[in-house]
Order: structure tokens, then sequence, then C-alpha cells
């Protein structure tokens, strides 16, 4: 409610994200045991996507510290979630607020923000893959390498399916608004994943005071974990966007 050109907080602005950081907390807990689902990343985009900018940091906040009770107070470990999952809900409530009309009729401008993103992932894992980039060991190599290129056809997949339901739409009147906002928000959620690896490679090497080469090392084992979960957020988000941000407006309501 806004009074005198101010906003007053109401119970549910804070009742709303209180329980969804403890679904988030217990979420990350309960997966902590199963690698590849990304449920903190999905459930936090839909909440955002559907309770907007303000309450989707609030809950990132709160998350961000009330999982220390249960994996610890780690120094590098907070300030890297207090940058990145509040940036990440923001994100998306900016992307909850476009309007499914606007999805409907996807202007030109969006769909070239999209295949920028997807194509961009897409060539710097190629490059990284293709011409050697990574100086590391034999086996670390060839790991990284792999993980790269499945990341590269993954990301040119969705480039190529998201310009293949955008040209039915515009030229046959399929009506594919859904699978293309389904897509444009998944390339975002990948995008932030890679994101939170490159954050985490400057965060904990300064905060732990690292040397030169124990950061490069840093940054080169930081890739095994970074690279399947790309996948797996792009899997994980793919799949649950539309039903759960579907729940969390009727919820809203």
């Amino acid at each position: 409610m806004r009074s005198g050109g101010t906003y007053n907080f109401q119970a549910k602005d804070v009742a709303y994200p209180a329980l969804m950081s403890a679904l988030l907390v217990g979420g990350q807990y309960l997966f902590s045991f199963v690698a590849g689902v990304e449920i903190v990343t999905a459930l936090l985009a839909c909440f955002s996507a559907a309770f907007g900018v303000k309450r989707g940091v609030l809950c990132a906040v709160s998350f961000s510290l009330l999982r220390c009770f249960l994996f610890g107070f780690v120094p590098n470990v907070i300030v890297l979630y207090l940058i990145y999952y509040p940036a990440f809900a923001a994100a998306f409530g900016g992307l909850g607020k476009i309007k499914d009309e606007t999805f409907a009729r996807y202007p030109l401008w969006m769909a070239a923000a999209v295949n920028a993103l997807l194509l961009g992932l897409a060539v710097a894992a190629g490059c990284a893959a293709g011409f050697g980039w990574i100086k590391a060991s034999r086996i670390v190599k060839a790991t990284l390498t792999a993980l790269l290129w499945a990341v590269f056809g993954l990301c040119a997949a969705l480039a190529l399916s998201f310009d293949g339901l955008y040209c039915a739409k515009k030229f046959f009147g399929k009506e594919t608004g859904a699978a293309l906002k389904t897509v444009a928000f998944t390339a975002v959620a990948a995008a932030f994943t890679v994101s939170f690896t490159l954050l985490d490679d400057v965060i904990s090497p300064l905060m732990l005071g690292y040397t030169r080469d124990a950061a490069l090392a840093y940054f080169y084992a930081s890739f095994t974990a970074m690279l399947p979960q790309v996948v797996c957020t792009a899997v994980t988000v793919s799949c649950m966007l539309l039903p759960v941000t579907a729940v969390f407006r009727r919820i809203k309501k």
C-alpha cells in the first residue's frame, strides 16, 4: 500500500518471502544429496517472477543468511550468496513484469537478445574447448573439454529451438509464446549460473588469500562443478517455470 509517495510494508510482504526462504533452505538441504537438481535456482526464479523484485530480493537475502545454520557460516560463501542471489531475484522479478501479451507478440529485439545470450554462451564454451584455452593437466583438460562441448551443444540446441519456434510464430501464426518465454527465462538462468561460478572465482581467492597459481587451480576446479550445473539449470528451469510460476501467482491472488 502506498501512502504519501512511500511504500508501506504489509504482513504478506514479509510472510511470503519468509515462507519461500524456508522452502529454499529445505530444498537445498534435501537435494544436496542428489546431484544435478538446481531446485533453488528454479524455485527462486519462479517466485521472483510471480511476486516481483522486492519480495524476490527479500527472499534471496533471507535464504542466503538462513542457510548458514545448516551449511555453516563461511565468510566467502556468505558474501557470494548475498551478491548473487539478490541480483538473480531482481533480474527474474523484472522479467516477471513483462506481460504475457508481450511474449505472445515477441518483438524482434527480445528474440535478438535471447539469441545473443545463448549464442554468446555457446561461442565462449566452443572457443574454450576448441582453441586449447585450458591450461591444466591432461585428465582435467579432457574432462573440462568434454563438459564445455556439452554446454556448447546445449546452448546451440536451445538457440536453434528458439529460432524455430520464433519463425513458426512469425511466419506461420503458430502459438508458441509460452515455449518462447520458457527458452528466454532458461537462457537467463543459464547465464546466471555461469556468472555464479565466475563471481566465486573472484571472491573466494581474494578473501582466502590464494596465490596466483592457487587461484588458477581453483578456477579450473570450479568448472567441473559449474558446467554440469548449467545443463541441470537449463533442464530444471525449463521444466518448472510455467507450472510453478502459475501456482505462485494463484497464491499471490
